[in-house]
C-alpha cells in the first residue's frame, strides 16, 4: 500500500505512478489473460459474463483495445480486450514462451470461473501470501527511506522497529540488526529495478 511505505509499480517507468490499479504488459504478465475477437466461421462462448468472476476493479481504454481488472480473494485477473469484438466472440491469444503453462492454467481458471465452478481466479503461483505481502511492503518502506537518503540504521529504526538502530557505532558495525538493514536496502534496489517482474511470473 502506498501508505505503508509501498507502491505502485506501471508497465511503463516514464509515466507517473497514482492510486490506479497498474497496467501490466502482457508479454511481462500470465497473469494478463488476452482475449480477440473470433474468425468469422468459428463458433466460441457468446459474450462473457464478467460479473461471474468477481468484482470489478477497474476499466482501462486505449488505442489497441481496452483491459477490464477483476479481483477476488487470491488477487486481480487483468483481462486484455484487443480490438472490437473481443468481449463478444472471445478467442484466448496465448503466446507460446517460458510461462506458457501459467497463461493456460490462468485461462483455464477463467472458464472455470464463468461456467460456475467454486474456484479462485488465480492459480496458486501468482497467489501472493499474506507474509510475502507484509514482506514486499518491508522491502519498499526500506527502499523510501533510502531513497530519501537514509541508511542501515534508518532502515533498522524506521522499518524494523529495532532498538539496536541506537546502539553506539563500535557494537552497531556488528549488529543482527545492521545485516538486515543492509540486506533490506539491497534487496529493495533490486526489486524496485526489475526484480519485481519475477512476482508477475509466479517467482
Amino acid at each position: 500500500m502506498p501508505g505503508a511505505g509501498g507502491c505502485v509499480f506501471v508497465h511503463d517507468p516514464h509515466v507517473p505512478i497514482g492510486h490506479d490499479a497498474p497496467l501490466w504488459l502482457p508479454e511481462y504478465s500470465p497473469g494478463t489473460v488476452i482475449l480477440q475477437s473470433a474468425p468469422p466461421d468459428l463458433v466460441t462462448q457468446p459474450d462473457l459474463k464478467l460479473v461471474a468472476l468477481g468484482a470489478v476493479m477497474a476499466t482501462h481504454a486505449d488505442t489497441e483495445g481496452s483491459e477490464i481488472i477483476v479481483t477476488d480473494a487470491s488477487g486481480e485477473l487483468h483481462i486484455r480486450l484487443v480490438g472490437d469484438g473481443a468481449l463478444y466472440r472471445p478467442v484466448f491469444l496465448m503466446p507460446i514462451d517460458a510461462v506458457f503453462e501459467l497463461r493456460f492454467d490462468t485461462a483455464l481458471h477463467l472458464i472455470r470461473r464463468l461456467r460456475g465452478q467454486r474456484i479462485k481466479l488465480l492459480p496458486a503461483p501468482l497467489r501472493l501470501t499474506p507474509m510475502q505481502k507484509m514482506k514486499l511492503i518491508q522491502y519498499l518502506h526500506a527502499f523510501d527511506v533510502h531513497e530519501a537518503g537514509g541508511g542501515p540504521r534508518e532502515v533498522a529504526r524506521l522499518v524494523l522497529n529495532s532498538t539496536q538502530a541506537s546502539l553506539p557505532s563500535v557494537e552497531w558495525k556488528d549488529s543482527a540488526a545492521r545485516r538486515t538493514a543492509s540486506r533490506l536496502i539491497k534487496e529493495s534496489i533490486a526489486l524496485v529495478k526489475n526484480k519485481y517482474l519475477r512476482l508477475l511470473r509466479g517467482g
